[in-house]
């Protein structure tokens, strides 16, 4: 049992421990004192009295149950639009690493960035490297994987990987650069750039050695060597993809076969239908134009004559409704 007067001792250290600050509120914290900071720096308009109502909601002495909330959000909103299209949370990212000690700042302002650029670093050395090797020639890189072994074959096979890579590490960094430099960066889309930057490496390399070589004869890039396509095939793993479907679109044309003449007579058949069913609905425009005629002649009651107009009114309508002589197969579901 704890004495009397070494509990009264502890009950005031327990009241001097800071409580916990709910995430949501120091989030909202962190999100106001950034964007302020990044509107500060850029110039933006901000209304002088809301950086005066931030500052005490954003000091750190203040407890969390007296921070009013409801204020905290209506600044965030309003600093929310002031910096658009920059977004809170690429500001906040890019306030705190630019705040915090990093030992290579020159490399970029966020991982993703430095870890792209040292990709960029090591991808141009490493083409630099394996380019100096004897090995590695022009004759050597043109024999391909069939007609070479051994360490030619190896380092020939390494400088295109190389290529491809420091192509795919230009185009990764090139693009996610964009988005940093505009603040609207996100990082749950950093393991697509990764996967970019690994999918550009086997694209380089399914262009130069999986295709044919003639495939390109007939075209601008024919004169281009192996190592330019490597790159190239790097830079844009999206243009590989699609030369690759467009290469399986004819190999199922080829198997196949042309359904375009299918086509061209199915439109036919609806063209002939749509044509007869045009004639049939102005040959009973016609009967109708003439019935009413001769109504209006004779000495019909007015009722009568409404009446007729009505009829024909409605004869009208339905004639022009698309899916009144459509058949029940084509009609849409009603479920």
């Amino acid at each position: 049992m704890i004495p009397l007067g070494f509990a009264h001792w502890l009950r005031p250290r327990a009241a001097l421990q800071p409580q916990p600050i709910p995430p949501l509120v120091e989030q909202l914290r962190e999100e106001c004192e950034a964007m302020a900071r990044y509107a500060l720096h850029h110039g933006l308009p901000v209304a002088p009295e809301l950086i005066a109502q931030l500052g005490p909601l954003i000091d750190r002495q203040m407890p969390p149950q007296a921070t009013p909330h409801h204020a905290l959000a209506a600044i965030h909103r309003k600093l929310a639009a002031a910096i658009a299209p920059a977004t809170p949370q690429a500001v906040t990212l890019l306030d705190t690493q630019h705040r915090s000690d990093h030992p290579f700042p020159w490399l970029g302002p966020v991982p993703l960035i430095r870890l792209l650029t040292s990709a960029a670093i090591v991808f141009l050395i490493a083409v630099i490297a394996t380019g100096m090797s004897p090995d590695v020639s022009s004759a050597n890189i043109d024999r391909g994987f069939l007609d070479s072994d051994g360490a030619p074959l190896l380092w020939n096979t390494l400088f295109l990987l190389f290529c491809a890579g420091l192509g795919a590490s230009f185009a990764t960094l090139f693009q996610a650069h964009r988005y940093v430099a505009a603040a609207t960066y996100d990082p749950k889309y950093d393991a697509s750039y990764c996967a970019r930057l690994i999918l550009g490496v086997i694209a380089g390399l399914i262009l130069v050695e999986m295709l044919p070589a003639h495939l390109f004869d007939g075209g601008s890039m024919h004169n281009f060597g192996k190592p330019t396509l490597a790159m190239l095939g790097g830079f844009s793993a999206t243009a590989v993809h699609r030369l690759l479907q467009r290469l399986v679109d004819a190999l199922e044309t080829l198997v196949r076969g042309d359904r375009s003449a299918d086509a061209d007579a199915a439109m036919q058949t609806y063209r002939a239908r749509a044509a007869s069913e045009r004639t049939q609905w102005q040959s009973e425009l016609a009967a109708n134009l003439i019935d009413l005629q001769q109504t209006l002649d004779s000495s019909a009651s007015p009722e009568a004559m409404r009446q007729r107009l009505a009829d024909f009114t409605r004869a009208m309508l339905a004639a022009g409704d698309p899916t009144a002589s459509a058949p029940a197969s084509n009609r849409p579901s009603k479920e």
